[in-house]
């Protein structure tokens, strides 16, 4: 497990190429402790270190640290790897070899209060992006990722994973499995994609989508747009005025809490004709394509005004 500690001025990891340090000078080299200068930049390993004829040939490293003008870039710790692979991803320019080799577990990986660009690699991450426009991905594993401050673009990818947006009107997407998705405060895009999964608002005028699979939605408070999307979904718009959308071949779905008082519509997408009916307790929105949307608990006669349209 590697815990990676972004410095205060940020890390996006497409500057991380190993293939520059080859640039450095060789200033501290001991058996514990190799350090090369370029420049205002410098970067510490730790670990257990061998050399011949001034060069370092082997051991294994365990941290690595980047500096520029004395304020450190990042911090990585708690990993392992042969010097001489590391060396050979340096000299080959394989960069995305070795920042996956490092983060290959269930890794922390925290950013600063600006801008990060970080990513997970394989293992069950967690992410915390901090304040700042943060672009986070989890990649393989069941991941734990939070946006923090301002607008955040999150995604889980492959694995079952847990996304919040944080602060912010943030970007907030599941990706592969099934995943649980919060948008949190802000005006939210949340997206489940494939897999079943649950994903929620949170405050904030926002859009949830289900993709594919059978999938658990909320808007929570304020103004809504909700949509299951494909599959068997099971919506709840929660506080304010929301619009549940519907099209032709989304599944059959169901409201949980659709209000008129509160402002809810429904929304067919064109393309599709559709019909509404009294279904016991319930109201029932057939469309040609054999989407259905059921209204639970409400009555067709309390249903007023332009509480359904195509557009």
């Amino acid at each position: 497990m590697a815990i990676l500690t972004a410095g205060v001025t940020g890390i996006d990891f497409d500057d991380l190429i190993v293939s520059d340090l080859l640039l450095g000078d060789v200033t501290v080299a001991t058996a514990t402790r190799f350090t090369l200068q370029d420049g205002a930049w410098q970067d510490d390993f730790t670990g257990q270190f061998t050399y011949a004829n001034d060069a370092i040939t082997g051991g294994t490293l365990t941290s690595w640290k980047q500096s520029l003008s004395g304020q450190m870039v990042f911090d990585v710790t708690g990993f392992s790897l042969p010097v001489t692979q590391f060396v050979t991803w340096a000299t080959t320019n394989n960069n995305e070899a070795a920042k996956s080799a490092i983060l290959a577990g269930a890794d922390a990986i925290t950013g600063s209060a600006a801008a990060d660009r970080m990513r997970g690699y394989a293992g069950n991450d967690t992410i915390e992006g901090g304040g700042g426009l943060d672009y986070l991905r989890g990649d393989d594993g069941d991941d734990s990722m939070s946006g923090g401050a301002e607008f955040d673009d999150l995604h889980g990818n492959i694995g079952n994973d847990t996304v919040a947006g944080g602060l912010g009107s943030d970007w907030v997407v599941g990706g592969k499995d099934n995943d649980l998705l919060l948008g949190d405060d802000g005006d939210d895009i949340v997206y489940g994609n494939l897999g079943a999964d649950t994903g929620s608002g949170g405050a904030g005028n926002d859009i949830v989508r289900g993709g594919q699979d059978n999938d658990s939605l909320s808007g929570g408070a304020g103004a809504d747009w909700i949509s299951g999307d494909r599959g068997a979904d099971t919506l709840s718009g929660g506080a304010g005025a929301d619009l549940f959308n519907v099209f032709g071949d989304a599944g059959a779905d169901r409201v949980l809490d659709f209000s008129r008082a509160e402002g809810d519509r429904v929304k067919v997408e064109p393309g599709s004709t559709y019909t509404t009916a009294q279904v016991g307790a319930d109201v029932v929105v057939s469309l040609s394509g054999g989407a259905q949307m059921t209204l639970v608990g409400v009555q067709l006669t309390s249903l007023t005004g332009d509480w359904i349209f195509t557009g």
